[in-house]
């Protein structure tokens, strides 16, 4: 009995030893096999980060060359780890620069995209939200002409869209004053007038500052109301955009 009690202790011993001996090799395999799939990730994701970049800004430069109001969809990868993107430099410098800002390899770096014409963006996805979370964007490139100087000069430059050409709007209080009213509605009457400088359909050719701003408008452009106020993402505030508004608030009487 106890010899045999001994071949079943060294027996158990001989299994532990084993096992022990499997998991050694099998911890640096896994290990090796997770640190390769982290560092092909990484490498995935910077080069679908060095194609957005490169494929926005080679269109942007088309587009410039094309004139106002020549313009380009274009529908690319968003990687995983973009944190922010945003536009640097001066027109006319030469020093105009798309900067993707991302985590690599556990390191947040900024990747610069150099643009050989002026170039400006809005990077939201709507008109309250940046679109930087990872997946397919469809990114619309517009070329258009700044408002005429004081000597008649106009400057041209492409317009890069993260969030397509018309972003749908949700927003209904205007003038962020907490309440949804009457005084919200009544912007939304002067984007329908389509008279004076309350046009309601977005520019095609001169730029007119506002149309992706988000803040308030009471007081201020009246372009970035009628961008608000449009809740179909068609280009354009109408009446149909009006009767949504009405729907929403529940403000009578409805235009």
């Amino acid at each position: 009995m106890k010899k045999r009690k001994q071949v079943k202790g060294q027996a158990a011993t001989e299994y532990i030893l084993t096992a022990a001996v499997i998991g050694l090799m099998i911890l640096p395999a896994a290990y090796l096999f997770y640190r390769y799939s982290q560092s092909s990730a990484d490498q995935i994701d910077k080069a679908q980060m060095d194609r957005l970049g490169r494929d926005v800004v080679s269109t942007a430069e088309k587009v410039y060359y094309q004139g106002a109001p020549s313009r380009s969809v274009i529908e690319t990868r968003m990687p995983s780890g973009v944190q922010n993107l945003s536009i640097i430099g001066d027109w006319g410098s030469g020093t105009q620069m798309l900067i993707i800002k991302a985590t690599a390899q556990g390191v947040v770096a900024e990747f610069p995209y150099p643009s050989r014409v002026n170039i400006n963006g809005s990077f939201n996805g709507s008109l309250n939200a940046i679109t930087n979370n990872p997946g397919i964007k469809r990114i619309s490139i517009e070329a258009y002409e700044a408002p005429a100087g004081p000597g008649g000069q106009t400057t041209s430059f492409a317009f890069l869209n993260f969030g397509g050409r018309c972003p749908i709007s949700n927003t209904y209080d205007f003038n962020t004053d907490g309440v949804v009213d009457a005084t919200d509605q009544n912007f939304v009457n002067q984007c329908n007038l389509n008279a004076g400088a309350r046009p309601k359909f977005r520019p095609e050719k001169i730029w007119q500052d506002g149309w992706f701003n988000n803040a308030g408008a009471l007081g201020g452009n009246v372009f970035a109301v009628c961008m608000n106020a449009d809740y179909n993402g068609d280009c354009a505030v109408d009446d149909t955009d009006a009767a949504q508004f009405c729907a929403v608030s529940g403000l009578l009487p409805c235009p």
